[in-house]
């Protein structure tokens, strides 16, 4: 028997034959499932309580399908089973085509995996103290200013000037309990001239950072809500921070770019295998 397998061995013919025995084998064993069956496995139901219970760490998930009992088990896979049919029911039906929501879902899909095949994380390490030295305007820190104010209404303009003298002659009488209530807030600490503005309006925001920094009362100055006695407190221009200070956001603002260049390439690529006819 050995020596009719060694013979037969040596025969092209029956190489080729066994060969061909194998593939069709393996063909079998591969053959798409049809669509009225429905597998149930154990990779299935982690993908499917994964997104289904917004759960993305796989171990934790691995490990509670170890520990449920048997009826949470049942439940989730009669859930699974559920779904499964409703997609398949709505593909067989057409529901999916025409639909944007699917359309931008595939969309967002297949540019995630153009984003896993590109290696943003590493290329934008690589790259970030360059990006950074080229875009280091777009990280410029505004100016900004800290004070005390005393407000007057639209009527006090008279009287904020009268306490401004006291304040400056160091009169006891001249506290700061002698303008009106404001709105917002007596002290502000290290804020931006858009954050100003906001409390104040456009023409008090620019008339305070004009102001020389000065432990001296100063004013009054005019805003939407009436006149303001200041007192500056402490003021910084306009700076560009070091790398380090900003370099969670700056590597964000990079990957984006990254992933924008490479989806647009990823884009370009595929649009080549296309005709495309204008109506």
């Amino acid at each position: 028997m050995k020596r009719i397998m060694a013979m037969l061995l040596k025969e092209p013919l029956f190489i080729f034959v066994l060969f061909s025995i194998l593939l069709f084998c393996i063909f079998l064993s591969q053959k798409a499932v049809p669509d009225n069956v429905i597998i149930v496995s154990e990779e299935r139901l982690k993908e499917f309580y994964q997104y289904s219970r917004q759960s993305f760490g796989l171990a934790a998930i691995s490990n509670k399908l170890q520990v449920m009992s048997t009826e949470e088990r049942n439940e989730l896979t009669e859930e699974f089973i559920r779904a499964e049919v409703l997609v398949r029911e709505a593909r067989r039906m057409g529901l999916d085509e025409g639909d944007f929501i699917i359309r931008q879902r595939l969309i967002q899909k297949l540019e995630f995996l153009s984003d896993t095949q590109a290696n943003i994380p590493e290329k934008a390490e690589a790259l970030l103290v360059d990006w950074f030295e080229k875009n280091k305007d777009n990280y410029r820190q505004p100016s900004e200013i800290s004070f005390t104010h005393i407000y007057f209404i639209h009527e006090g303009r008279e009287k904020a000037q009268e306490v401004l003298a006291a304040l400056i002659s160091q009169d006891p009488m001249a506290i700061t309990e002698q303008g009106n209530r404001f709105l917002y807030h007596k002290s502000y600490q290290r804020k931006s001239q858009e954050e100003i503005t906001a409390h104040f309006g456009e023409n008090f925001a620019s008339s305070v950072f004009d102001l020389p920094f000065s432990s001296e009362w100063q004013g009054p100055l005019a805003s939407r809500h009436g006149y303001h006695l200041v007192r500056i407190t402490d003021k910084s221009e306009a700076q560009i921070p070091e790398l380090m200070d900003v370099r969670q956001k700056v590597l964000f603002d990079l990957k984006l770019s990254l992933s924008l260049a490479s989806r647009n390439e990823y884009a370009d690529t595929l649009r080549d295998k296309y005709t495309i006819i204008s109506k």
